[in-house]
């Protein structure tokens, strides 16, 4: 749930998110409207949606000031200004402002995280990296708990073909579409992408200006075999990687492997692909687990700003 308020005396910036999710609502009314609630339950349903995120004046690049148990403070936390929900694709795409370009960036989270960190986290990435681009947050039904491990991975299973839904609608309606994708959303954008691709809808991949996976929680074989299948691959494709990644060593101790691609140990396995390897090992600061420095460590979030997509 995204705490909501209603003054306008404190002068933060807002970033507004549009979502994206097959998460199965919780609540009605104006307030679910406001606060965005949707949960881990899977919805056969893909819905679409706008919420305007007030960043604090006080914020420190790389965090999300939550308020934890306290009332909302626009002076000192990420709030929520207002939010509505759009009838159908149709309406949600006609809202999205175009630009020079008509691009948008794509923001697939990854595993344990619930829709309110999904849209905070990319209120916080699009206000740090400076993005004047529209931003989407692809909120796929993650338990959002460190025990679901399982049920996640089935998530992405099951949110391929509405992933897919999104992009071929962002391709029909001349975007140029920037991915973005964290941990397990980068399995989620392969398998979305590898399918897209053998089924014939490789002309939708075309529009896609860009892809970065950001600590990838994938099997380095898996990787390589979608990669083989994905026609035209997108370009350019960078993967952000660290050695010092924990919740990545975890996983891999989860699957029975040594490492996972967002920790890759000897990364020729991936040359003839045309992908560009970003090694984050050495920043310091961010997340103690290493998981989210590409995004939590101002150190890292300097570098790319430079090299990024964004």
């Amino acid at each position: 749930m995204l705490p909501a308020v209603k003054s306008d005396a404190v002068q933060s910036t807002v970033q507004t998110v549009y979502i994206a999710t097959d998460r199965r609502v919780e609540g009605t009314g104006p307030a679910a409207l406001i606060e965005q609630r949707f949960g881990e339950a899977r919805d056969p349903q893909l819905r679409y949606g706008r919420i305007d995120i007030s960043v604090p004046p006080t914020h420190v690049p790389g965090q999300i000031e939550w308020p934890g148990n306290r009332p909302p403070d626009p002076a000192q936390h990420f709030v929520a200004r207002s939010g509505s929900r759009y009838a159908n694709q149709y309406a949600f795409l006609k809202d999205i402002p175009r630009g020079d370009s008509g691009s948008v960036v794509l923001f697939v989270h990854g595993f344990n995280v619930n829709n309110a960190e999904a849209i905070y986290r990319l209120a916080q990435i699009a206000h740090d990296f400076e993005t004047e681009t529209p931003v989407i947050s692809f909120s796929w039904p993650s338990a959002g708990d460190a025990r679901g491990y399982v049920y996640d991975r089935d998530s992405v299973i099951f949110a391929r073909d509405d992933l897919e839904t999104l992009l071929l609608g962002l391709a029909r309606d001349g975007r140029k579409t920037v991915i973005l994708a964290h941990s397990m959303g980068g399995q989620l954008v392969m398998e979305t992408l590898r399918q897209m691709s053998i089924s014939g809808k490789g002309d939708a991949l075309r529009p896609i200006a860009g892809v970065a996976l950001i600590s990838p929680d994938i099997d380095e074989d898996v990787f390589l075999r979608q990669a083989t299948r994905i026609s035209p691959f997108p370009e350019p494709f960078m993967l952000m990687v660290s050695t010092r990644d924990k919740a990545l060593g975890l996983a891999a101790l989860i699957t029975g492997k040594p490492s996972r691609l967002g920790s890759i140990q000897d990364p020729s396995r991936l040359d003839g692909l045309p992908i560009e390897i970003i090694d984050l090992s050495d920043i310091e600061g961010g997340d103690r687990a290493g998981h989210s420095t590409a995004f939590t460590a101002p150190a890292a979030i300097r570098l790319l700003q430079e090299l990024g997509p964004t």
